[in-house]
């Protein structure tokens, strides 16, 4: 199990300032009051918390960490009397009751399925209800490495199809990663992410890139944007994607 008092940290920062960057690309939250939430990727259960405190119905967050679901079981579901609950469970393979509205906050980055993942995240919202999905910073972004070298060098983690970056790394038994994907990255574009949508039973209201909740990150973010009119370019300058979707009634 991690240690006790990073979690304690991590969920503070995330439940302080992460939530609100969240929702500030997306223009605000919505109403939540009497609404059936799901969290996918859930992680240490800040999202589900401030849902809860914004008067939700019902959360249920869904992740693959056990040591995170342990934390927001402990942490979050203790306070709402069986009204917000976190499961270790493969999305694709839930029975799921549908819900109002389904989030997903920085999870399909490292999601290795991504089709059949977004097919059953969609699947869990009912027609008519909303889904809010955003992930940053895709692999091929500047520091799409999560932080996970201390470099301020864009793209430094890229050269030499990653290995410079991987060769960097140990785990904990030290042991150098194979491949981005053992590390938990899928490495995938935004073609790909795009790919994954059609034909989905959603109407897109909308759906961006490099946002940020700051004006002078935004301009930034929307500046390296500038160079994705060349299609062999987007994948470098996109760090970032948020869709907001209507699942579709009938």
């Amino acid at each position: 199990m991690r240690d006790a008092y990073f979690d304690e940290q991590r969920y503070a920062f995330w439940h302080e300032h992460r939530f609100g960057e969240f929702w500030a690309r997306f223009g605000g939250m919505p109403d939540v009051a009497g609404k059936r939430m799901i969290d996918f990727g859930c992680g240490r259960g800040g999202m589900v918390q401030r849902l809860m405190e914004a008067g939700a119905a019902s959360a249920l967050g869904i992740e693959l960490d056990e040591d995170y679901v342990d934390f927001a079981t402990r942490k979050v579901a203790s306070q709402w009397d069986g009204r917000a609950q976190f499961v270790v469970d493969d999305i694709r393979e839930m029975q799921l009751e549908q819900a109002d509205i389904v989030v997903s906050s920085d999870t399909f980055e490292h999601v290795m399925s991504i089709p059949d993942t977004l097919r059953a995240v969609v699947n869990a919202c009912k027609p008519g209800g909303e889904l809010f999905i955003g992930f940053s910073p895709l692999w091929h972004s500047p520091f799409g490495h999560h932080h996970l070298i201390n470099s301020r060098i864009p793209w430094a983690h890229l050269p030499r199809s990653s290995r410079a970056f991987l060769e960097r790394l140990r785990d904990d038994k030290g042991n150098h990663p194979h491949s981005i994907q053992q590390l938990g990255f899928n490495g995938a574009v935004p073609s790909e992410f795009r790919e994954a949508l059609k034909g989905l039973p959603v109407e897109v209201i909308s759906a961006r890139r490099n946002l940020a909740s700051s004006p002078l990150k935004a301009l930034a973010l929307k500046a390296l944007l500038i160079p994705s009119i060349i299609p062999a370019l987007e994948k470098f300058v996109t760090v970032g994607i948020y869709w907001h979707l209507r699942r579709l009634k009938g």
